[in-house]
């Protein structure tokens, strides 16, 4: 029976669909069967990351519409991981949610672990999305507007008594003003089910829609398999060892050689935009 997870956020452009793929490639790594689904209706970006631009005939939402069968929706990432892509032209308001639960649903009973890019927000396709999953993890980045909208949707889950969600704390820095702790602090947690450090490589095969070939060595994919170890066993992970993976931001500097101060946080923006 599959596990399903929800990759969620309280605001876009925090990382979970750079999370969702690398998990999802992690997973299959490590001999399981996984499904990636791109939720994220109208602003799929999950085809990006796989290097599958230009390749989806039908998606989810053709699936649920019946004008595909929901298996002719999936395209193979790599053996032993598929991929559902979300509509490009239909948002959530013109889907119909039980059809497309049901496709979903009906897909996902083949795999281990079924993946889910949720669209950011607690809105009604935040709900849609999320209905089915056995599991939500919340993306927070170091930023006040981050941190703050990930409170409110914890508090909206937990007012809808969905209890099952926990916190991936994502592009962490080791001199950052916001520390690991100040972020736990700040979402009331004790816990969190990841600590990713930010990783230019990472962001690099992002870009380049190669995660699939993705280093298992890159500090961010060290990490993310602590969170990989907690999906399969539970375990709860080991916090002091995460942090010694988190970069200086002196180190970002070092990969920007010759550019002025103002061009390199330009530079740095438009990487940031790739863990969308």
């Amino acid at each position: 029976m599959s596990q399903l997870i929800a990759i969620a956020s309280g605001k876009g452009g925090v990382g979970k669909t750079l999370i969702t793929a690398a998990l999802s490639v992690l997973l299959q790594r490590r001999g399981h069967r996984v499904l990636a689904a791109d939720a994220d209706m109208g602003l799929r970006n999950l085809d990006l990351l796989f290097g599958l631009d230009g390749s989806i005939h039908y998606d989810a939402a053709q699936a649920a519409r019946g004008k595909c069968l929901p298996g002719q929706a999936l395209l193979p990432v790599v053996p032993g991981l598929d991929f559902l892509p979300a509509s490009q032209k239909r948002t959530w308001e013109r889907i119909d949610i039980p059809s497309y639960q049901y496709v979903l649903e009906s897909l996902s009973g083949s795999y281990d672990y079924t993946l889910i890019d949720c669209p950011p927000g607690r809105d009604g396709a935040y709900q849609a999305a999320t209905a089915l999953a056995d599991e939500i993890l919340f993306v927070v980045e170091p930023s006040p507007s981050s941190l703050r909208d990930a409170a409110k949707v914890m508090q909206y889950a937990a007012r809808q008594k969905r209890f099952h969600y926990d916190v991936i704390l994502n592009n962490f820095y080791a001199d950052g003003v916001i520390t690991p702790d100040a972020a736990k602090a700040r979402l009331q947690t004790g816990h969190v089910a990841g600590l990713l450090p930010h990783d230019d490589g990472i962001d690099r095969a992002a870009g380049e829609g190669r995660i699939t070939c993705m280093a298992d060595s890159l500090p961010f994919c060290q990490a993310l398999s602590a969170t990989a170890d907690w999906l399969e066993t539970g375990k709860a992970i080991e916090e002091t060892a995460l942090t010694a993976l988190l970069p200086k931001h002196q180190a970002q500097a070092e990969v920007l050689p010759g550019l002025s101060l103002q061009r390199r946080r330009q530079e740095c923006r438009n990487w940031r935009h790739y863990r969308r």
